[in-house]
C-alpha cells in the first residue's frame, strides 16, 4: 500500500489576557510513563516537596522530588516494593520529616518498626511512613489493614489522608473492607467493615492515630454505616454500604475532622447538625464531615453534606463527595469536592447558588462545590457550587493568609466561571472567605493542575503527570506557558522527543487572531510566525500555529542525545520563563479523536463506525513522536518522493500482541515529522486495544473500527 495524505485541522479559540507581573514558572517532576503525582508539601523555608508514584519496569514506587523557591528541581529519591505503590497524602512533621501515606500492592513493601506487618495476602494494603527528606532514610513504615480474607472482590485497605499535630502525632484516614481491621479498645466504632459477604464488599471509613515514632496505635476507629436505602426484592442483592474517609484535618488538641462519602442512611450524624439526613439511595451517596474527639472514642459532631439522588427509583444516580477539607484558625471547616445534585445545599448570596450542569441529563455531569461549616457543624457559613455546563470537580482546598479559599481540580467546561481560555482540562481558583466572590480563576490544560494546591504569596499547583506550576500572587501575567502536550492528544507531559508534534498552552503566547503555518524561502515550515518563536535548547522550532492560548510546534531534531531540554516562547510583547523538560528517544502518540485513531482503510476511505475495516485488511494510521529519522533530514521539511524512516524500530500491538507492519515512514505531502504506519489487521477478531511502540516506548491506547 502506498503512503497516503492526511489533512489535520486544529481549531483554536483566542484566550484572554491578564495583567503583567512576575513570571509563571513551570516544572515537571520525572515520574516516567504511567507515574502520577498526588501531593505538595512546603518545607517552611521556601522549598516544596512533590510526592507521587514513579513508573518502573516492575510497577510504581513512591517518589519524592524537592523544588526550590524558583521551582527548580534540586533532588529526588524513590522507594517501594516490587509491585505497585501509590501515595495519596503527605504532610510535614515538626522536625521537617515527611509523613507519606497511601496504598501498596507490594508484598515486599519496605517496613521499618512496623506496628502492622501482615495484611490480607493479595489485597491492597494501606501504608503510613515517615521519611527524612534530606537523605531518603525511612524512619518508620507500617502497613495498615486486616488479615481476614474477603470475598471474591479484594478491596483491602487504602489510606487516603494524613495530618500531623504540633506534637508530631500522626493521623490517618481512609477506607477498609477488612472485617478484622485493628481498632482500639474504646473506639467509637469497632465493627461493620467487610460485612457484605458473598454479595460483595462493605467498606467503612477509618481514622487512626500514631505517635511520632509510629510504633503503636494510640487509637483506631471505624467510621461508617451498614445499611442501604433500597426498594426491596432481588434488585437489592449486592447493594451494600460504601463509606470512605477522603480528607482529614487536626487541631492542636488532637480533634480530627474527617470528610468523605457514604451511601448509608445510618452513617452517624449528630442532633442539630447542618444536615442530619442522608439523601442517598442504593449507591447514590452523600458527603459527610465528622469531628472525632481526641481519644477516638466518640463524635464531637457529624453532618451529611449533599443533595438528592435522581433517575429511576430502581436505578438511582447521584454523586456527592467531600474530597478535601481544611480548618481555619477560628475552627470553621472548608469542605470541597464534587456533586451532581441540583439541590446541593447552597446559601443565599453565594458565588454560584445554582447547579451549572444540565439537570435533565442522565447521567448528569458534576460541579465542584465549596462549603464552609461553622465550628460546631450546626450551620453552613456559606456553600456554593463552582462549575460550568460540563464535568467539574475540586480535588484540593487550601486557605491563604487572608482567609480566602484556593481550590484546584478538573474541568471539561469551556464556560467554567472566570477567565476564558482556549483550553480546558484543569483549573485553579480563589473564592473569597465569605463565599460571595470569585477573586481569581485560571483554566489550565489537562494535567497541568488539579491535584493539589498551596497558597501564599505564591500559589503552587500540582497536576497528575508531575506538572508543578508556580504562580506569583495566583495571577497569570504576561507571556506564560502553562503546559506542554503532544499535539496528537492527551494530558500535558514532561517529556519530548526529537521531531515530535507538541502543543504549548498558556497566556499571550501569540497573536489574536491566530496564524497558521507558512513555508519559508526554502520550502520548509517557517520557524517564526507573527514575531513568535519557540526555542528548544536555543534551537528555533518549525511552527504550525501561533495564537494567544496555544502554539503548535515541531520539536527540532537537534535535541537528539540530550537528557534535558529547555523551552522558551519569545514574542514581540515579551518572553516566557524557560520550561525544563526531559528528552526521550521517542514518544509515540497516534493522532486520534476521543481515542479512535485518525485512520484510512485499505481503499483509502476514512475508517469510522459507519465504514469499518475488514479483518485481514491493511489500515493506515498517523502518529507523532517517532524520534530521529535515518538520513537526518532538516527541520520543517515536507516529505516528497524521498521517504524517511525512524531510527528506532516500529511495532503495532493489539492487546500486547505484535501485528504485521508493512510500512513505517514519512507521508508524502506532510511534514517529515508525521509517521505513517500501514498495518495488517488480524484475520479474525473485531478490534481491541491498539498501541504503537517505537524503540520500546509505547503510546496511549487507541482504537480502530473493524467489521
Amino acid at each position: 500500500m502506498r503512503p497516503h495524505f492526511l489533512a489535520c485541522l486544529l481549531a483554536v479559540l483566542p484566550a484572554g489576557a491578564t495583567p503583567a507581573g512576575a513570571a509563571v514558572n513551570l516544572a515537571y517532576i520525572d515520574l516516567g510513563a504511567g507515574g502520577s503525582a498526588c501531593c505538595l508539601v512546603p518545607d517552611g523555608a521556601g522549598n516544596t516537596y512533590a510526592i507521587g508514584s514513579a513508573a518502573t519496569a516492575n510497577g510504581t514506587k513512591v517518589s519524592v522530588t524537592k523544588l526550590d523557591s524558583s521551582n527548580h528541581v534540586t533532588g529526588s529519591f524513590t522507594f517501594g516494593g516490587g509491585a505497585g505503590d501509590q501515595p495519596r497524602a503527605a504532610a510535614l512533621d515538626p522536625q521537617g520529616n515527611l509523613v507519606i501515606a497511601g496504598t501498596t500492592s507490594s508484598a515486599d513493601f519496605p517496613l521499618v518498626h512496623a506496628v502492622i506487618s501482615q495484611t490480607e495476602p493479595g489485597a491492597p494494603a494501606g501504608f503510613v511512613m515517615k521519611v527524612n527528606p534530606a537523605n531518603g532514610q525511612i524512619l518508620f513504615s507500617t502497613r495498615i489493614g486486616g488479615v481476614a480474607p474477603e470475598s471474591s472482590i479484594l478491596l483491602g485497605t487504602s489510606v487516603n489522608a494524613v495530618a500531623v499535630d504540633p506534637a508530631g502525632n500522626i493521623y490517618a484516614g481512609g477506607m477498609t473492607n477488612a472485617s478484622d481491621f485493628p481498632v482500639s479498645a474504646d473506639a467509637f466504632q469497632k465493627s461493620g467493615a467487610g460485612g457484605g459477604g458473598s454479595f460483595g464488599p462493605r467498606p467503612y471509613g477509618f481514622v487512626l492515630k500514631l505517635p511520632p515514632s509510629g510504633d503503636r496505635l494510640i487509637y483506631s476507629t471505624l467510621l461508617g454505616g451498614g445499611s442501604v436505602n433500597c426498594l426491596g426484592g432481588s434488585h437489592c442483592i449486592g447493594k451494600n454500604a460504601y463509606n470512605s474517609v477522603n480528607a482529614i484535618a487536626v487541631d492542636a488538641s488532637g480533634i480530627v475532622t474527617a470528610g468523605g462519602n457514604t451511601n448509608a442512611p445510618d452513617f452517624p450524624a449528630t442532633a442539630g447538625a447542618a444536615q442530619t439526613v442522608c439523601h442517598c439511595q442504593e449507591y447514590a451517596n452523600n458527603g459527610f464531615v465528622t469531628q472525632i474527639n481526641a481519644g477516638g472514642s466518640g463524635l464531637v459532631w457529624s453532618t451529611f453534606l449533599g443533595g438528592s439522588w435522581y433517575g429511576f427509583p430502581q436505578v438511582p444516580s447521584g454523586t456527592n463527595t467531600v474530597l478535601a477539607l481544611v480548618r481555619d484558625a477560628a475552627g470553621n471547616i472548608f469542605a470541597a469536592g464534587r456533586t451532581d445534585a441540583d439541590d446541593f445545599p447552597t446559601t443565599a448570596g453565594a458565588l454560584q447558588p445554582k447547579f451549572g450542569g444540565q439537570a435533565t441529563l442522565s447521567p448528569r455531569s458534576t460541579d465542584g462545590f465549596v462549603t464552609k461549616l461553622n465550628p460546631t457543624g450546626t450551620a453552613l457559613v456559606f456553600s456554593t457550587y463552582l462549575g460550568g455546563s460540563a464535568a467539574d470537580q475540586i480535588n484540593d482546598v487550601q486557605l491563604d493568609p487572608a482567609g480566602n479559599a484556593w481550590v484546584t481540580g478538573l474541568t471539561a467546561s469551556s464556560d467554567f466561571p472566570g477567565t476564558a481560555a482556549s483550553f480546558t482540562g484543569s483549573f485553579f481558583a480563589e473564592v473569597s472567605g465569605d463565599g460571595v466572590k470569585l477573586l481569581n480563576s485560571q483554566l489550565a490544560p489537562a494535567g497541568a493542575a488539579g491535584q493539589a494546591i498551596r497558597a501564599g504569596g505564591t500559589v503552587t499547583v500540582l497536576g497528575a503527570p508531575g506538572s508543578v506550576l508556580q504562580v506569583p500572587g495566583g495571577q497569570v501575567p504576561g507571556v506564560a506557558v502553562l503546559g506542554v502536550a503532544s499535539s496528537a492528544g492527551g494530558a500535558v507531559k514532561g517529556y519530548v522527543a526529537p521531531g515530535e508534534f507538541v502543543s504549548l498552552y498558556g497566556n499571550l503566547l501569540g497573536p489574536s487572531p491566530g496564524v497558521g503555518a507558512m513555508l519559508d524561502s526554502q520550502g520548509r515550515i517557517a520557524r517564526q510566525l507573527a514575531g513568535v518563536q519557540v526555542l528548544f535548547n536555543g534551537i528555533a522550532a518549525p511552527l504550525l500555529y501561533a495564537g494567544p492560548g496555544q502554539i503548535n510546534a515541531l520539536v527540532p531534531y537537534g535535541i537528539a542525545g540530550s537528557a534535558d531540554v529547555t523551552v522558551q516562547v519569545t514574542t514581540g510583547g515579551g518572553d516566557s520563563a524557560t520550561v525544563a523538560l526531559h528528552a526521550r528517544a521517542a514518544q509515540p502518540e497516534v493522532f486520534n479523536a476521543g481515542g479512535a485513531a485518525a485512520a484510512l482503510n485499505q481503499d483509502g476511505t476514512v475508517n469510522s463506525s459507519q465504514n469499518p475495516a475488514a479483518p485481514g485488511s491493511i489500515v493506515t494510521i498517523f502518529a507523532s513522536g517517532a524520534g530521529s529519522l535515518n538520513g537526518g533530514p532538516r527541520d520543517g521539511a515536507i516529505a516528497t518522493t524521498t521517504l524517511w524512516s525512524p531510527f528506532e524500530s516500529v511495532a503495532v500491538l493489539l492487546s500486547k500482541r505484535s501485528l504485521e507492519v508493512l510500512y513505517a515512514g514519512s507521508a508524502p505531502g506532510l511534514a517529515i515529522n508525521t509517521l505513517q504506519v500501514n498495518l495488517r489487521l488480524p484475520q479474525q477478531g473485531s478490534g481491541g486495544t491498539f498501541q504503537l511502540m517505537i524503540g520500546g516506548y509505547v503510546s496511549d491506547a487507541f482504537s480502530l473500527w473493524v467489521q
